[in-house]
């Protein structure tokens, strides 16, 4: 004979437990997990050689603010922050390696580099670009700190949600992006 005070308690447990169950396996399927680019793609994207990887396009192409940047080449990296925070993620941290060792490279050593922050659309243009700005500073020290490059070499800078992603829309988690773009130095 069964205790059907030991069923209850057991069924109890598993209906408290259901949500979190269905709240993790619908936050997992929310956000897909980051794609990283190795660093010898980061040199060939930012050196001119140009790659095109699963989903994320490695620029070899000038782009469309070449009249600010000089003809930049850029790479748009999955570097993920919390929403509303510019803390570097123990996630992001595997594909900011990648990226230090590319832009410590010899192939790039005669290049300056601008870090730019973009948010999505979510929350005010004030605080966007505050936050993006915020990012790009931390992805910056974060690289400076790890990796011997001069500090003049390496420039950041925020957007907001200014420059919003083709083909994704506004408030995607796309949007939120570091884009890394390389510069000839001037001498």
């Amino acid at each position: 004979m069964s205790r059907p005070h030991a069923k209850c308690s057991a069924a109890r447990r598993c209906a408290a437990l259901l949500p979190l169950l269905l709240v993790a396996g619908l936050a997992s399927s929310a956000e897909p997990p980051p794609q990283e680019l190795d660093s010898q793609s980061i040199v060939r994207g930012l050196g001119g050689g140009g790659v095109s990887t699963r989903g994320l396009e490695v620029a070899a192409k000038p782009s469309s603010q070449a009249a600010t940047d000089g003809g930049a080449h850029k790479i748009d990296l999955d570097i993920r922050f919390a929403n509303d925070s510019d803390k570097i993620t123990a996630a992001a941290q595997s594909q900011l390696m990648q990226l230090g060792r590319a832009l410590s490279s010899p192939e790039l050593a005669h290049y300056h580099f601008l870090i730019a922050g973009h948010t999505s659309a979510t929350g005010s243009q004030a605080h966007n670009q505050r936050l993006s700005e915020l990012r790009a500073r931390a992805v910056r020290s974060y690289l400076l700190e790890r990796f011997k490059i001069a500090p003049g070499r390496i420039d950041a800078t925020g957007y907001g949600s200014s420059r919003p992603l083709p083909g994704f829309a506004p408030a995607a988690l796309q949007q939120r992006r570091v884009e890394v773009s390389a510069l000839p130095e001037t001498s």
